[in-house]
Formats: structure tokens, C-alpha cells, sequence
């Protein structure tokens, strides 16, 4: 299955999370998303070194209030045992505005 380049025609937020490697937290982490009610784009997750892993979720910015949402979930997310950092990704230079 080929992983798709294109951006997205939408607006989208990013969280990355540096956690141990533990099938049971990640399902955890995903599971704040769906309590919420946050549709998840994407969840990508690699091994970062021996026995931890990084998770980057990317969720669609569809409501004035997600960005709110998912700080509140990163401060959430960080007190799961094992979760060793947690921050919002900066969106690609592409996305980026030019001026503010």
C-alpha cells in the first residue's frame, strides 16, 4: 500500500509524542482523540531507540475549538505512566504563513 504525499485540501493539526514502546499506551493515547470526538487524519508511529517509539498524530482543524482540544490532550496525555514527551508539531514550511 503506497503512503499518500499529497496535502491534504484541509486544515490539519499535528501532535507528536515520545513514548515508551507499549501497544497498550499507544491505544490509549488514540483513545483520547475518539472520547473527544477529534477526527484523527493520520497516526504514523516509528521506533526512536530501543524500547520507545514516537506517535505523530495529525488531526483535522474542522473547529474553532480544536487547537484548544488538543492542549488540553497533550497535558493529559503526558501523565500516562510511560509517555515521555509530549508537544504540538509545527505545521510543514509549506503551510506556514509568509507574514503574521
Amino acid at each position: 500500500m503506497k503512503q499518500q504525499d499529497a496535502t491534504p485540501p484541509w486544515a490539519s493539526l499535528e501532535q507528536v509524542y515520545l513514548i515508551e514502546r507499549d501497544a497498550g499506551l499507544l491505544c490509549r493515547i488514540l483513545g483520547l482523540y475518539a472520547s473527544r470526538g477529534i477526527d484523527v487524519l493520520r497516526a504514523d508511529y516509528a521506533h526512536a531507540a530501543r524500547d520507545v517509539m514516537t506517535l505523530k498524530v495529525c488531526v483535522a482543524d474542522d473547529l474553532g475549538g480544536t487547537a484548544e482540544a488538543l492542549r488540553v490532550m497533550i497535558d493529559k496525555a503526558a501523565t500516562f505512566a510511560g509517555v515521555l514527551a509530549a508537544a504540538e508539531s509545527l505545521p510543514p514550511r509549506s503551510e506556514q504563513p509568509l507574514f503574521s
